[in-house]
């Protein structure tokens, strides 16, 4: 689910010209912009007099502005593209319906009709709508409640929620005392330090469970089944006897469930800090499906990079990251994708090599088999996973890689060479894990770049790359695959 399915579709594409507009640096043509949204020139000239007129509020914080051939989006700099995009979705009626849920925990259709001021056929069509968006969750909306696992309702929830909450409205609302009391807690009984983030996290998370609390004839058979590996799971252990205590002060029942929830969140959702979790991992059990997971991956990057051994620190951080990732993909279903997955995979390989991306596939696909999870049909948290798993591998190449030394020697007419030399190191400067300079005799060079047609010249160097075109984006190709080659 993306948070754009929130939205009508006029609403959407609104949103999508303004992501396109950031995306391509803030100026794009008007019939690039047209042929990319696959929309006729009539339809683009009518969301962007909706745009203008939706922009108005923000006093010319964020405006988009249109000649007939190009668009182009102004933003001043304390002012950030997130406020508008939280501000369509809130506005739009499907948000309102989850929100009016999740305080009224049940309604009527005479109710809700009435408060958010819509007919009741209306009021039937945004909940089909809505039912179809919250399937991936296996969540849905009926007789005036919301179904399914009491857990996957308060991750759903979370996932909105953090998405549209700022953090003036964290400090103000969420940020409470009650809140306070249990966050110490979590600190001092578990003996960990939560920064900002996770304190907001905490918050949140909170906030919906007390919320969620009060609802009658909750269902827990998912967890509970999964939980069966964690019985005596030392964290588990102390996050039960802190909820309890916790809830019990405030005089609100709760089932022996809560804790396992509580569990699962801190254990998954960017809570616990990399030396907490290093801590906890030292007496955790190696059984629990997480942890074999978590072990066999890391097992299996580490045997991609032989024979370059990384340190022990990142040895640690490699697990830290994907224990996050696994324990998501083993308790949940379903994500909110706020970025296009297929769009970062891109990029990502773009950066990296498709080397990386095929190892993203491989851990994806071991993880869900050691999880007895099918992948008939990839879900929207497999691919969140995989572009997780692609962004650790990222990490742990711009750590270990090798740095190549890549020298340019070309051997024309000294203007010529010039600018060839400089168009040249311009295009490979964003190359994670080189280093490029103008070719010096009697140095050493993993590559050098050249139009010499006698590489013997080159002694001292690993590999040589003779340019065929000057400025041929054939080239330019050619010898960044070479230089992915040599990172290996």
């Amino acid at each position: 689910m993306r948070i754009e399915d929130f939205l009508e579709k006029r609403e959407a594409f609104q949103v999508a010209i303004l992501k396109k507009l950031i995306l391509e640096g803030g100026r794009v043509s008007y019939e690039k912009l047209r042929k990319d949204l696959n929309i006729t020139k009539a339809s683009l000239a009518n969301y962007l007099e909706d745009i203008t007129i939706y922009l108005e509020e923000y006093q010319g914080d964020c405006q988009v502005d249109s000649d007939g051939v190009f668009v182009e989006l102004f933003l001043t700099p304390h002012f950030s593209i997130m406020t508008v995009y939280i501000n369509y979705v809130k506005r739009s009626l499907k948000y309102q319906l989850i929100d009016y849920i999740f305080n009224y925990q049940e309604f009527t259709v005479i109710e809700i009709s009435n408060d958010l001021s819509i007919s009741e056929s209306s009021l039937f069509r945004k909940i089909k709508e809505l039912n179809s968006l919250l399937k991936e969750f296996n969540i849905k909306i009926k007789n005036g409640r919301i179904y399914g696992e009491e857990l996957q309702i308060r991750y759903f929830y979370f996932q909105v929620f953090w998405f549209l909450t700022t953090y003036e409205e964290y400090q103000e609302v969420l940020l409470t005392n009650q809140n306070q009391s249990l966050i110490n807690g979590f600190e001092k009984e578990l003996d960990i330090k939560l920064n900002d983030l996770s304190r907001r996290r905490i918050s949140l998370w909170f906030m919906i469970s007390k919320k969620r609390a009060s609802v009658s004839k909750k269902a827990y058979k998912n967890i509970v089944q999964k939980m069966i590996p964690y019985k005596e799971d030392y964290l588990n252990k102390q996050v039960r006897k802190l909820i309890l205590l916790y809830f019990s002060r405030y005089s609100i029942e709760v089932e022996e469930e809560e804790s396992m929830i509580h569990f699962i969140f801190l254990t998954t959702q960017s809570v616990l800090s990399e030396k907490a979790f290093i801590e906890y991992d030292l007496v955790r059990s190696r059984r629990t499906p997480t942890a074999l997971v978590d072990t066999l991956l890391r097992e299996t990057i580490l045997l991609y990079y032989l024979p370059t051994k990384p340190s022990i620190a990142l040895e640690r951080k490699l697990t830290f990251y994907l224990s996050q990732i696994n324990g998501t993909l083993y308790f949940f279903e379903g994500a909110l994708e706020l970025k296009d997955s297929q769009e970062f995979m891109a990029k990502e390989s773009k950066t990296w090599g498709e080397n990386l991306q095929a190892l993203s596939e491989q851990l994806l696909k071991t993880a869900l088999e050691t999880i007895n999870e099918s992948n008939s049909s990839r879900s929207s948290l497999e691919k969140l996973t995989l572009v997780e798993y692609s962004t650790v591998l990222s990490i742990v190449d711009f750590t270990i890689s090798k740095e190549l030394i890549i020298g340019i020697d070309l051997d024309l007419m000294e203007m010529h060479a010039e600018i060839l030399t400089q168009t040249l190191m311009l295009n490979l400067k964003n190359v994670i894990g080189i280093t490029v300079e103008k070719y010096r005799e009697h140095h050493t060079y993993d590559l050098v770049i050249t139009t010499n047609l006698s590489s013997r010249f080159y002694t001292r160097a690993t590999e040589t790359y003779i340019v065929s075109e000057q400025f041929s984006k054939f080239d330019l190709n050619q010898i960044k695959t070479r230089i992915n080659e040599l990172k290996i």
